[in-house]
């Protein structure tokens, strides 16, 4: 079992689909003890409050998981104090999140309590032309990304007609029985997220503190169309069926696919390195061009570079519009910071601790 007492993880991503949520997962319903939505404008504490909360019980030695805001990877969108199975989400947009069982599972903590909003009224103008021009930038770096999406599916389709189908099933074959020794009983839970994230810094991955504590970390190495996906979500399957629990981390830049899986039952991982990560892990080394049938022409190498170069253009443009969006929030969070009263912010920590202790 993983040993970490701090995670950082990201709940939602920037992605060739848009925004996208696994925020479900952060503390599903049925176990949960207690979920509070945070409420309120931008600049009103919401991360400051995690953070507080998640340092508190932190000191008290339990697991924390912190769950980053992937545009703003400075901030926070959720806790997870995982041993009293106790979480703070942020409700506001994108991320929409709302009670699903009100009182009985979760309830919304609004922290635009602290705010003047006479003060903010007299703003409203600024206010809403800074959101309009923040949406702008978010549409237009999701059409560069969406755009980069075409080019990727070209490159993925002209590597992926060189593999070897009987090499991949004899590695398929080979991992499985080397990872699941013994069957349990049942079939095994699974939890989806990202390791990895699009912001505006950058791509920014976690994957290497995830996985530092696993005792057996394979790792497969490759660009798009070599089958990384099919490898870990046939091993995910295969762990599932056989009664393991499965936490999936998906590509921050198609979400459908998978980029790393983690199974801590028998302290393994496979991670990958991929053209969006572009990390160096270092485990249990796969090549994945050694599972290939024939190389590829001059010509076909040429058309891969064209796309490759193409792809990383059309990225680092929806990077830079994000980045964009970013120094614009930044603007917009400075009338709400004006706005704010923190002492009255100040006494929702306080009374949040006395709320959450109850469940030690």
């Amino acid at each position: 079992m993983s040993t970490l007492k701090e995670r950082h993880l990201f709940p939602g991503g920037n992605t060739s689909k848009g925004f996208y949520s696994f925020y479900r997962y952060v503390l599903p319903q049925d176990d949960a003890k207690r979920i509070l939505c945070i409420k309120g404008g931008p600049g009103t504490g919401k991360s400051q409050l995690m953070k507080k909360i998640g340092a508190h019980f932190s000191q008290k030695g339990y697991t924390i998981e912190y769950h980053h805001c992937s545009s703003d990877p400075n901030s926070l969108d959720g806790i997870l104090v995982k041993e009293l199975n106790i979480a703070l989400l942020d409700g506001t947009s994108p991320h929409i999140v709302d009670p699903i069982n009100p009182g009985a599972v979760d309830e919304i903590l609004n922290m635009g309590d602290a705010l003047d909003m006479d003060m903010l009224a007299k703003k409203k103008k600024e206010i809403i032309l800074l959101n309009k021009e923040i949406g702008k930038n978010f549409k237009r770096a999701y059409r560069f990304l969406g755009s980069a999406k075409c080019i990727h599916d070209d490159w993925s389709n002209l590597n992926y007609e060189t593999l070897d189908s009987n090499k991949i099933s004899n590695l398929l074959e080979n991992l499985k029985n080397n990872i699941f020794k013994t069957d349990k009983i049942g079939y095994g839970n699974e939890r989806h997220l990202f390791a990895t994230a699009i912001t505006p810094d950058g791509i920014i991955t976690y994957a290497d503190s995830l996985s530092s504590d696993f005792k057996k970390k394979y790792v497969l190495n490759g660009g798009p169309g070599f089958g990384k996906t099919d490898i870990l979500k046939f091993i995910g399957s295969c762990g599932q069926k056989k009664g393991y629990f499965i936490e999936y981390m998906h590509d921050p830049f198609v979400p459908e696919r998978i980029e790393h899986i983690f199974i801590p039952e028998v302290s393994t991982c496979i991670i990958t390195n991929n053209e969006i990560n572009q990390a160096n892990y270092t485990g249990i080394d796969y090549n994945l061009l050694d599972y290939t049938k024939f190389n590829l022409s001059t010509n076909k190498l040429d058309d891969i570079k064209y796309n490759s170069e193409l792809f990383y253009n059309l990225v680092n443009k929806g990077i830079s519009l994000i980045h964009n969006a970013h120094v614009l929030h930044d603007e917009l969070e400075a009338y709400y910071i004006k706005a704010m009263d923190f002492s009255v912010a100040d006494d929702i920590y306080d009374k949040v601790i006395k709320k959450l202790e109850k469940y030690e």
